[in-house]
Parts: structure tokens; C-alpha cells; sequence
């Protein structure tokens, strides 16, 4: 202990317990949700800028010691601005005190009279050392005692939207098949696609052609579907366990019901029953924040982002402030919005031509084990990138959409997704053996771009194709959280009794807005 104490005196050991608190705590919030090497990533940066700020520091300040305090100074403010910015309004309100006007002077403020100290006074960094090192060990110290606590709570379920299981546990098998009767099945799932009947009653869009060529594929369409949910991570976790979310889990902090859910869709009712059953699952979706079966782009990144960057002085500066300067008429802005955009819409692209890949790849009519493939493309949902042939818009048209023009830039992706529904269970029928079935659903309907203002927002789309053409057991109005019970039942025998089916609105705030 006396060897410890001393250390603590003489060593600036706080510079690097900050950044490593600051990491850890914002893992151990959300522990098992974020890729390992997202955690790394972030680590390494912010040990980078606190470096960057030393050298800053030691500039000004000519003093290892007094370097070191001012650092500290300015850790604090840089990693720790989102929390007390929250705190601040929490107390004041949106007013003049807790506005960027205010805060930002203060701080400067505060910053040259903290700088002016150290230069003018001597400072008993011994005593000084000591506090900061014993205060940070210590908070990390609780953080690794939380992180015990979350692992055992982890492995209970308490990651999951449901962790009951109820289709799967009310399972009770009176017959075994054999891996060659058990049906492959395609999940593939088509963000925000409205059924034809939504579109032609709000829109006057007669998107007829597609349940024309679904028809004439024996799949059966679910006219008067409606998704379960509004959200596509409830939607689809509701889907797969086959059964509705808890309402608490549903009612808790909204960034922890999107974690929840999203390592749902991996680990639910239908994964757990058909591993059982043995088959291959290959997940290809980017909802899921660690899934191994997706390395493409993730749709709800900003969540990943808001748990660190967004939580220091530059990112909350970039997302509160940030719209200011796409406003400013400078080419320079102009281009780097531009370019930024475009990047985008390249990705996107990119991601849909692998995703295809990844489907048609996995089709095999030679293979030994059954497989159950999920497909998930983020069209036809906004950003509108494409228009109706799949070629890539102008970047120019797809950064900013006024409501009017939304409907017309949305149909247009709803044409290119016909155009991919086309193609893929054209190829699967032709490529995979026979007894595959084929699910197509939209997660929800319509929303505008800014998934304000509601209308069409359950009407989705929803077709099953069942090798045989025997949908005495499918009816008009099915929903997605009895999909997968009429499939079970067909195929396995499950004897799982059918829910109502039933839409819950939840009202929500997008990831990364206020």
C-alpha cells in the first residue's frame, strides 16, 4: 500500500484512468451490445486525444506537473460535456443559461483563469496526484464490479426485448423428421414496403405486377396485413420470437429497448427452435449490432456513435451545431456535404449488390443441412438513393427531400425492391431445393422521411410462398407474429396456437436527434 500511495503521489496516473473510465463506463451501460473492436477503436482515439491535449498543455504550461492538471481540466470538459450539458438543461431548461452561447464562454472563462493559476501559483500536485489517481481507480474499480453484475445478467437474457421464449418453450415435438424433409426458409424483409392495397388506397400507385407475379409463384399475399409494430427492430424481434414484446421492456430507456431488441433478432424463439432442429442460420441484416454473418454498413450506427462521440464537447458540437454549417454557402462546405453523401449512397449500393451475393450464394440444391436465411435490404425506406430501374441519383437529389417530393422519390425505391423480390424468388426457386419456403415482408409500412408524422405506417406487405400451394391454414389479415407459428405448425407439427393479430404504435426519437 505505502508503494502504491507513493505512486499515486508521483505520477500523473489519472491522465490515462479518464479515458480508460470514460471507455469502460460506456461500455459497461450497454455491455455485450458493441462490437469488441468498436470499444478498441474509440480506446485508441481517445487515448490519442488525450496525448494531443497534453502536448497542448505542456506547450503553455512549460511544467510537467502543471501540464498535467491542465490536461485533466480539459479531459473533463472534452469527454464529459454531454453529461453536464444534460444535467444543466435538466435543471434549467432549454434557456439562455444552458445554451452553446453561454456554456462555451463560461468554459473559455474558466479556462483562462484556471491557466492563469497555474502559471502564477505553485500548486501541491502531490496531494493533488493522490486525489485524481485513488478518485478514478476507484470509479473504475466500481465499473468492473458492474460489469460482473451485467455478464451474469447477460447470461440470463437480460440483453434480449423477450427473454422468455414462449413459442419455443411451448414447443412439445410428437414427431421427428429427417434433415431432407425439413424445409430450407428465406426471411427476406424489404424496409418500410407497404402492401398494394395501402398504396392504391392512399397514393392511387397500382403496384398490382408484383402480387401478379407473386401469385403466379404461389405465394400467398396477406392483403389486409399489418405489421406489429412501427419500429423495425420490434417489429422484426416480435417476428422471429413469434410473440409480442414485454411492455416493460418496450416502456424502459429507448436506447436500451433498440440494444434489446436488436440482439433479439439473433437470439429468439424461431433461432433457438430451428438450431435445435439443426440447421445452418446465416443472418445477413444490419440491424444487429454483432452479428458475424454481416460486414457491411449498420443502419442504427448513430447508436454506436451517440455512446461515446456524441457524448464529448466536439460531438455534441457536431450534432447540435453541426446543421449550421450545411446552411453556410461556402463550396468547400457544399463539397465536403457532398462528398459525404455520396459516400453514402456508394456504400448503400455496394451493400445491396452483397447482399444479393450473399442470397443467391446460398442457394444449393445439393446440401445436407437444412438453413434458414435472413435477408435484410433497407429499401425501399429513405434515404431515397435510388431510382425505379436501381441506378444510383444524382447525389445532389438525395440529400434533402421536401415532404411533397418524398412520395414519388419512395415509389421509385418500391419499384427497384419489385424489381429485387423479382429476381431473388425467381432464383431461389430455380437454385435451391424444392421444399423451400419463402417469406416477404415489409417490417412496417410507410413513414416520411423523418418518421413524424404517421399514415400507412402498418400496412406492409406480407407474402408466403409454401411449397405445395396449401394456405388453408393462411387468412387475409395475418400478421408477421404469426408467420413463423403457421410455418412450424405446417412443417413440424408445433401446434402453436395463433395470437391476435394486433398493431402497437410506439412513439420514439430517432438515433442521434434530441
Amino acid at each position: 500500500m505505502v508503494k502504491l500511495k507513493e505512486k499515486f503521489q508521483s505520477y500523473s496516473l489519472f491522465l490515462f484512468l479518464i479515458p480508460l473510465f470514460f471507455i469502460f463506463h460506456g461500455y459497461i451501460e450497454f455491455f455485450g451490445f458493441f462490437p469488441l473492436s468498436f470499444v478498441l477503436l474509440n480506446l485508441i482515439i481517445t487515448f490519442a486525444g488525450t496525448l494531443v491535449l497534453f502536448l497542448f498543455s505542456t506547450i503553455l504550461l512549460k511544467n510537467k506537473q502543471k501540464s498535467s492538471l491542465l490536461t485533466f481540466w480539459l479531459l473533463l470538459v472534452f469527454l464529459f460535456f454531454g453529461s453536464i450539458h444534460d444535467t444543466i438543461i435538466k435543471f434549467l431548461g432549454h434557456e439562455f443559461f444552458s445554451s452553446y452561447k453561454f456554456i462555451l464562454l463560461l468554459l473559455m472563462i474558466i479556462f483562462l483563469f484556471f491557466l492563469f493559476i497555474l502559471r502564477k501559483t505553485s500548486i501541491p500536485y502531490k496531494k493533488t496526484y493522490l486525489f485524481l489517481n485513488t478518485l478514478f481507480f476507484i470509479f473504475i474499480l466500481i465499473e468492473l464490479g458492474s460489469g460482473i453484475q451485467k455478464y451474469v445478467q447477460q447470461k440470463k437474457g437480460a440483453n434480449l426485448i423477450d427473454n422468455r421464449f414462449t413459442a419455443y418453450k411451448n414447443y412439445t415435438p410428437t414427431t421427428s423428421f429427417i434433415d431432407s424433409l425439413k424445409p430450407d426458409i428465406y426471411f427476406l424483409v424489404f424496409d418500410g414496403m407497404p402492401s398494394t392495397k395501402a398504396m392504391n388506397e392512399h397514393w392511387g400507385f397500382n403496384n398490382y405486377a408484383l402480387d401478379t407475379f407473386l401469385r403466379n409463384q404461389n405465394f400467398y399475399i396477406s392483403e389486409n396485413s399489418k405489421s406489429n409494430y412501427n419500429l423495425t427492430v420490434l417489429s422484426l424481434s416480435s417476428t422471429l420470437n413469434m410473440d409480442y414484446a414485454p411492455s416493460i421492456d418496450i416502456s424502459q430507456d429507448e436506447i436500451k429497448m433498440y440494444f434489446k431488441a436488436s440482439s433479439s433478432l439473433l437470439n429468439n424463439s424461431l433461432t433457438n427452435f430451428l438450431t435445435k432442429e439443426g440447421y445452418q442460420i446465416f443472418q445477413y441484416q444490419p440491424i444487429s449490432f454483432v452479428n458475424k454473418d454481416w460486414d457491411g454498413s449498420l443502419f442504427f450506427k448513430d447508436m454506436l456513435y451517440m455512446n461515446y462521440f456524441y457524448k464529448t464537447l466536439p460531438g455534441r458540437i457536431y450534432r447540435d451545431l453541426g446543421w449550421h454549417f450545411s446552411s453556410l454557402k461556402f463550396n468547400f462546405i457544399n463539397n465536403f456535404y457532398n462528398s459525404k453523401y455520396e459516400k453514402r449512397n456508394i456504400k448503400a449500393e455496394e451493400d445491396i449488390n452483397h447482399l444479393i451475393h450473399l442470397v443467391k450464394n446460398s442457394c444449393d440444391t445439393n446440401k445436407v443441412l437444412p438453413q434458414f436465411v435472413f435477408a435484410h435490404f433497407l429499401i425501399p425506406h429513405d434515404p431515397f438513393i435510388f431510382d425505379s430501374s436501381g441506378k444510383r441519383k444524382e447525389t445532389s437529389l438525395t440529400i434533402q427531400l421536401s415532404e411533397e417530393k418524398q412520395v414519388s422519390a419512395f415509389i421509385d425505391q418500391v419499384k427497384y425492391s419489385n424489381k429485387l423480390i423479382e429476381q431473388l424468388v425467381t432464383y431461389i426457386k430455380r437454385n435451391n431445393k424444392k421444399n423451400t419456403v419463402i417469406l416477404i415482408e415489409g417490417d412496417h409500412g410507410y413513414r416520411n422521411i423523418y418518421g413524424k408524422k404517421g399514415y400507412m405506417i402498418f400496412e406492409n406487405l406480407n407474402a408466403i410462398y409454401l411449397p405445395g400451394k396449401d394456405h388453408k391454414t393462411l387468412y387475409p389479415s395475418i400478421s408477421p407474429v404469426n408467420s413463423f407459428r403457421v410455418i412450424l405448425n405446417k412443417y413440424f407439427s408445433a401446434n402453436l396456437p395463433l395470437l391476435q393479430d394486433s398493431s402497437i404504435f410506439i412513439p420514439y426519437t430517432l438515433p442521434g436527434e434530441k
